[in-house]
C-alpha cells in the first residue's frame, strides 16, 4: 500500500521499513532483498532520519500508523482525514513580499504544513470481512496538470481522479513562508528530520555580499530560520544530499572563482563539519543524487570546460569511483531520483541550454551494461533549473531563457505539462525539495538579482469516499 504522506521514502526504503516492522533482522532483510547488510544499515539510517525515529520499535509503530503494515483487530477500522491547515496571520513577511504575490491571488498567511494523516487498521482484512463502511483514496492533484489524453494513453495508476471531486482552489495551496535571511542563489538545499522535527537546510550559495559559507536551518513547524556553524569553505553552484545522518556537499565555486574538489560533510546532531575524501577533480555546477546509500555526481564545470564524468561516492569506505560518463558533457543540469533511476534533466554545454531528459540506472552500470536511456525532452531548453521527484512526478522550476511556466513530468506517461507558479518565469539557480505533501521552492535569482522568497505548494492531498459493501 502506497502512502504519499510518507516523507519521501523510496519504494526500497518502504520495503525495508515493512520488513523491520515484521521483526526481521538486518541479515534477514539483506538475504531477502539480495543486498548487503551494510546497505541495509545505510537504508535504516536514511529511514530513521526521514521519519524522525531513533529505534526499530519506533519505526515499527510508525509503519503501523501509516498503513505500511496491517494488524489484525476485531472491530471496524476508523478512517479519518485531516482538514487543510488553518491559516494564521503572518506578520513576519515584509510588505514587498506580500505585494509580490498579491497580484497572483496567493495567500501570504502561514500555517505550518503538516502531513495529512489517516488511521488504518488491517484495511484488506476488514474489506474481506465486509465490515468496512469507507476507504481512503490518495489523490495526487497537481495544480494545473492538464487532463488531456496523449495519443489515447491511459492516465497513470498513481493518479486517481474520482468523478465529481475537484481539487482545492489553487490560491489555498500556496503559502509564502518566512524569507531567507538574505537573497540567495546557487546554494545547496536538503530536508532532514532531527529529534522528531522536520527542517530544510540551506548551505552556501551566492548573496549580494558574495559567495557564502552560511548554514541556515528552516524549522517548518515554527516558520523560522536560524544560522548554524559555517561551512569550512564558502562555495556556490553546489548541491547536497543526505545519507544516513550526514549532509554531503561536494565541490563548488569559491569566492575567488576557483573550483573546489573538497567534500565537506555536516553532522546536524552535532552542528559540526568534517572533511572527507576529495573529489577526483574540482567540480561545480554538477547534478547530484543518491541511490542505495551511494552518492552520484554528474558532469559539471571544472573552471575551463564542461564535463561528462560520473562519479560514485561510497560513504561506507570514503571512496570515489568512476562510472559510465554522461552521453555528452554538460553542467547546470538537475537530478531527480525515482525509485532506483536518476533523471538528469536539462543543463548547458558550449552550444547553450539543453532539452535533454535522460535516465541513469546505477544497477546497470554495476553490471557493466549501458546505464543510460533517453526520455521525452523538455518542451524548451533549460539550464540552472531545479527539479525534485515526488510520487511518480518530477517538478521542474526555472531555468528557461524565455517567459515560460514551471513544468511537471509524468514518469509513467513520459509526458510534460505546464505548472503555473507565482514566481519569476526566468528564475535561475533556485532550489526545491519535497516533504510530506508539499513542494518547497527556495531562493534563486531573476533579472534583478538574487531573491529571498520561500514558497510551500501543496501538491498532494487525501480524499475520502464512502464505500457501500455488497450485500
Amino acid at each position: 500500500m502506497s502512502n504519499d504522506t510518507l516523507p519521501q521514502l523510496s519504494e526500497r526504503e518502504r520495503e525495508i521499513l515493512r520488513l523491520v516492522a515484521t521483526g526481521a533482522t538486518n541479515q534477514q532483510i539483506a538475504a531477502q532483498l539480495n543486498i548487503s547488510a551494510n546497505t541495509v544499515k545505510v537504508h535504516l539510517r536514511n529511514i530513521f532520519g526521514k521519519i524522525g525515529v531513533a529505534s526499530r520499535t519506533e519505526a515499527t509503530m510508525y509503519a503501523v500508523r501509516n498503513g505500511l503494515l496491517d494488524i489484525d483487530i476485531e472491530k471496524e477500522p476508523s478512517l479519518v482525514a485531516s482538514s487543510p491547515p488553518a491559516s494564521q496571520s503572518d506578520t513576519s513577511q515584509e510588505t514587498t513580499s506580500e505585494q509580490a504575490v498579491a497580484a497572483n491571488g496567493i495567500s501570504t498567511s502561514f500555517s505550518s504544513p503538516e502531513p495529512t494523516r489517516d488511521i488504518r487498521h488491517s484495511l484488506p482484512g476488514a474489506l474481506l470481512r465486509g465490515g468496512v463502511v469507507g476507504f481512503i483514496i490518495i489523490v495526487a492533484i497537481l495544480a494545473t496538470f492538464i487532463a488531456i489524453e496523449r495519443n489515447n494513453r491511459p492516465e497513470p495508476t498513481s493518479i486517481v481522479q474520482p468523478s465529481g471531486i475537484a481539487p482545492p482552489p489553487i490560491e489555498s495551496r500556496w503559502r509564502l513562508l518566512a524569507p531567507l535571511p538574505s537573497p540567495q542563489a546557487g546554494f545547496a538545499l536538503v530536508t532532514y528530520s532531527y529529534e522528531g522535527r522536520q527542517y530544510l537546510y540551506a548551505i552556501g550559495g551566492e548573496t549580494p555580499a558574495g559567495v557564502s559559507n552560511a548554514v541556515l536551518r528552516f524549522d517548518i513547524q515554527t516558520n523560522t530560520w536560524v544560522r548554524l556553524s559555517s561551512k569550512p569553505v564558502a562555495v556556490t553552484d553546489v548541491h547536497a544530499v543526505v545519507v544516513g545522518d550526514r549532509l554531503y556537499v561536494p565541490g563548488g565555486r569559491t569566492a575567488s572563482g576557483t573550483i573546489s574538489n573538497q567534500l565537506d560533510v555536516y553532522e546536524p546532531w552535532r552542528d559540526r563539519w568534517i572533511t572527507l575524501a576529495p573529489l577526483p577533480a574540482p567540480r561545480s555546477g554538477y547534478a547530484l543524487a543518491t541511490v542505495e546509500g551511494k552518492i552520484y555526481l554528474f558532469g559539471g564545470w571544472d573552471g575551463q570546460s564542461y564535463r561528462a564524468d560520473v562519479w560514485q561516492y561510497n560513504p561506507d569506505n570514503d571512496t570515489w569511483t568512476e562510472r559510465t560518463p554522461l552521453t555528452k558533457p554538460r553542467a547546470f543540469a538537475s537530478a531527480a531520483t525515482v525509485e532506483d533511476r536518476i533523471y538528469i534533466i536539462g543543463g548547458e554545454d558550449e552550444s547553450g541550454p539543453l532539452t535533454l531528459n535522460e535516465i541513469y540506472t546505477a544497477s546497470d552500470d554495476v553490471q557493466q551494461s549501458d546505464p543510460w536511456s533517453t526520455r521525452s525532452p523538455l518542451p524548451e531548453a533549460r539550464r540552472h533549473l531545479a527539479a525534485v521527484a515526488a510520487s511518480g512526478f518530477i517538478f521542474v522550476v526555472g531555468g528557461s531563457d524565455i517567459e515560460s511556466s514551471a513544468l511537471i513530468y509524468n514518469v509513467n506517461l513520459d509526458a510534460w505539462e505546464p505548472l503555473l507558479l507565482p514566481i519569476a518565469p526566468r528564475l535561475r539557480d533556485a532550489r526545491v525539495q519535497a516533504l510530506n505533501n508539499y513542494i518547497y521552492i527556495t531562493g534563486g535569482s531573476d533579472q534583478n538579482g538574487a531573491v529571498d522568497h520561500v514558497y510551500a505548494y501543496q501538491a498532494f492531498y487525501s480524499v475520502f469516499l464512502p464505500l457501500v459493501p455488497n450485500d
